[in-house]
């Protein structure tokens, strides 16, 4: 089944407009669950309800309303929303080209995938292999779910990778994590991290090798009750190691041993 565009507009570079279509990069695969009621094991339902008229209220009729003072509100419609005087409303309109190093990585939020039109295939194309040949990323503004959103964008086989971002002032300043005192780190404990860091560097980036293991064990789980069968305990955690040095040592061994049984 193909996927379907969740945005559909322009992006606009210079005076270039591309049609172009938005679609989602990403799909969360969590088990989900259901709040029930223990007594009888029915499904709780959370309608939404009017205190006022005392009676449950239907999407249809409920409208956005912005709090200009406690319990006062001022009702916008969807047209004011579509009056807003911003190019970004249908179109991603790119405003600037950086090295993407350069873009702290903390700005990153979700990830889409952006594909031509069938009208704009040629002036994507050329947008795309331009930007690739040059290593560069596009920072571009986008209108989406009732934000502006800041976004960069860079190819990604064969398509364009959208990237939403965090403002600057949306960031938190980590100054007040920094440790009141820094400990001191001797050239003994400084080489043993090293070589624990090397123990365990991969030849390259592959992160297919990763599986949720929560989720394949809550599966598990909900499989073995389903079965009636006896649930398997996790074993206990190991015993922590207190002294540093053991523990670098300790973590070196096991690192390499597993690097050669891998390798065998």
């Amino acid at each position: 089944m193909a996927p379907r565009s969740i945005w559909k507009g322009h992006l606009g570079f210079g005076i270039v407009q591309v049609p172009v279509k938005l679609y989602s990069a990403t799909e969360e695969k969590g088990v989900h669950f259901n709040q029930l009621h223990r007594e009888c094991g029915q499904r709780i339902q959370m309608p939404k309800w009017c205190p006022t008229c005392a009676r449950k209220v239907e999407a249809e009729e409920l409208v956005k309303g912005y709090e200009v003072s406690k319990g006062q509100y001022m009702v916008m419609e969807e047209a004011d929303f579509q009056a807003l005087p911003l190019k970004s409303l249908k179109t991603i309109e790119v405003v600037e080209f950086v090295p993407g190093s350069g873009i702290d990585p903390r700005h990153y939020d979700k990830a889409y995938f952006l594909a031509p039109d069938e009208a704009g295939g040629k002036a994507f194309m050329l947008f795309l292999q331009v930007v690739e040949e040059m290593g560069l990323t596009a920072v571009a503004k986008l209108c989406y779910r009732d934000r502006d959103h800041l976004s960069a964008l860079r190819p990604f086989g064969g398509v364009m990778l959208l990237q939403t971002l965090f403002y600057t002032d949306e960031l938190r300043d980590p100054v007040e994590l920094y440790p009141k005192t820094v400990p001191a780190v001797s050239d003994k404990e400084k080489e043993m991290a090293r070589r624990l860091v090397e123990a365990m560097k991969a030849p390259a980036v592959d992160l297919t090798k990763f599986r949720d293991e929560y989720r394949d064990a809550l599966t598990k789980v909900i499989e073995a009750k389903l079965a009636g069968q006896p649930i398997q305990v996790a074993p206990e955690a190991p015993a922590k190691v207190v002294d540093l040095a053991d523990a670098l040592l300790a973590s070196i061994q096991a690192a390499e041993t597993a690097k050669v049984s891998v390798k065998a």
